[in-house]
This record gives structure tokens, sequence and C-alpha cells, in this order.
């Protein structure tokens, strides 16, 4: 294959579609393989399971075939995993845990007791079952989301342009969840979407952001009993938001509100403050050649100086 034609077809925005018809191709493998599997909800335990392990499996796939690289050089290395895992999952949990102190500090969040357990199971097992579920769907989402929709945004058209497209992206790939709108599709976007984004450029790991989100929805939902994107999973409490849409975020849950929404982008400022400290930030070569046409532009729109006027000599 010609040099030019092969820098064209791999480029990071081709990439992204050879990356889907990928996943395409295996999914349809997977179904003739195993039709029950691909039937399962996500919302279960062998649904989630299933996403997050064929997602990771089209992310390696893709990574060699397409960049020549191994996970670990995109940041799914098994080096430095459950620290930064465990980090990110304190972060999650420290932030739901704030905006439900928030909510109930504005009188929009109570908690009636113990959410009930249906017959048959234990607090245990349920809580156990939601901490699975939630950890696949954070491995499914930020695979997918940032390690690679994001991150071949990142090397097209730089950090700061595929932070916004790719939280877009997220929030709004959220968009027929139950009890959803236009606002909790921007809320998302702007307290997730932007927030993992940063995270991952920050620490250049996809470790941190799936702790993150692990913890965000595990204790937003069973730990705490808020709807999870507009899902009802209670496990431990049994819990109701009497306050305003504006604050609890609806049928949708907290995630829609506004404390959600602030605490969620000033934990993403400082991700990318700390990106920018460590020199995190990815500028393609084309924007660095567009920028350094424009600095010439006004050099070489500068007229000429006008010569000095000449004096006339005396007579003599």
């Amino acid at each position: 294959m010609p040099a030019l034609l092969r820098r064209i077809l791999l480029a990071p925005i081709p990439r992204l579609l050879w990356t889907g018809i990928l996943a395409l191709l295996l999914g349809r493998l997977v179904f003739w393989i195993s039709p029950a599997l691909m039937r399962a909800p996500n919302v279960t335990l062998t649904g989630a399971s299933r996403n997050a392990a064929l997602t990771v499996l089209v992310f390696a796939a893709g990574l060699w075939l397409f960049e020549r690289k191994r996970p670990r050089d995109a940041g799914l290395g098994l080096s430095g995993s459950v620290s930064q895992t465990s980090r990110g999952f304190l972060l999650g949990a420290l932030l739901l845990t704030a905006v439900t102190g928030v909510l109930a500090l504005s009188g929009s969040y109570r908690i009636l007791g113990w959410a009930p357990v249906p017959d048959g199971t234990t607090r245990a097992a349920l809580l156990g079952h939601a901490v699975l579920i939630f950890l696949a769907v954070g491995v499914f989402e930020e695979v997918a989301s940032r390690g690679i929709v994001f991150r071949q945004l990142e090397q097209a058209i730089g950090t700061w342009l595929a932070i916004i497209v790719s939280a877009l992206f997220f929030g709004f790939g959220h968009r027929n969840n139950p009890g959803a709108t236009w606002v909790s599709s921007v809320a998302i976007a702007i307290e997730a979407g932007a927030l993992l984004a940063a995270a991952y450029v920050a620490t250049r790991s996809l470790w941190l952001p799936i702790g993150l989100h692990w913890a965000w929805n595990l204790f937003e939902g069973p730990v705490w009993g808020s709807p999870v994107s507009g899902i009802g999973l209670p496990v431990i409490a049994n819990a109701r938001f009497p306050g305003p849409r504006l604050l609890t975020g609806g049928d949708f849950g907290p995630e829609a509100g506004l404390p959600a929404m602030v605490l969620g982008a000033a934990l993403g400022v400082w991700f990318l403050v700390l990106a920018i400290r460590r020199d995190q930030i990815v500028t393609p070569a084309w924007m660095r050649w567009l920028a350094g046409r424009l600095r010439r532009r006004p050099e070489l729109l500068e007229p000429a100086p006008e010569p000095a006027p000449v004096t006339p000599s005396s007579a003599a």
C-alpha cells in the first residue's frame, strides 16, 4: 500500500470508522455463536459483562491492527491498575456523597429507611450484584467513550475540541434513558463526559475514570437510593427527593440536577489544571502549522515603511 494512502486510511477519524466496523463484525460473530448472550439486556450482569468484554476486545484489536499499539500504550495496562482504579473509586464516592449531602441540606433528599429486599435474596447479595454490574458498566463506557472515541478525536482535533465533542456524544448518548430530557443530556455532558475525559487526560490512564464512573453509579443508586440515569436500583437507602427538579434532576436522578453539574464541573476543571501542569494537552500538527501561519500573516500584510522624504539641496 502506498505510504500516502496508508497515512490517510489510518488517520484518527478513519480509525474510528474501522473500529466501529470491527465492533459490528465482532457483535455479529458472537450473535451467530450465542444469540442468547447478545440478547441479554444491558442492565443485567450478563449483558453488562458482555458489553465490557467485547469493548475491551475491540479496543485491543483496533489498537494492534490500526496503530500497532497495545492496551497499556493507551492507558489500560495492568501496571498501576489497582491503585488508579482505587483513586478513581474514592473520588467518585466522595463526589456523589457530596452531591447527596447538598441535596439533603437543601431539603431535597430524605431517607425513609432501608430499601425493601425482594423475597429469596439478601441485601448483601443485591449489593454485590450491583458492584459487579457497575464495574462492568464502568469498563464498557470508559473504554468505548474515552479509550476509543475521545482518544481518536484528541489525535485529530486536539484535547480541547475532543473534550467538547466527546462530552456531547456521551451526554446525548443517554437521551433515550427513562426520564431523560435535553437538560439531563447537557448535564451528563458537563459533569460526566467532560469530567471523565479530563481525568483521562490528566492521568493518561483509563483505570482512574473507570473507578470514578464505577463509584459514581454505585453510590448514586444502590447506596444513596437515587435513580441512576433514570434507572432505579435502590439497595441500601429507601430515599425520596421532595425538592425542585432543578436540584434533584426529577425522574432522571441527581445527575440532571444543579449540585451534580456544579461539583462535577469543578472536579473536571481541577483535572484540566492538573493536565496543563503535567503538559498532557495534545495539539495536532495541523493545528500547530495553522497557528504558525496565522502568527506570520500580520507580518506579511504589514505595509512597507515609506521612504524618507528627499530634501532638495540649497542653491549656491
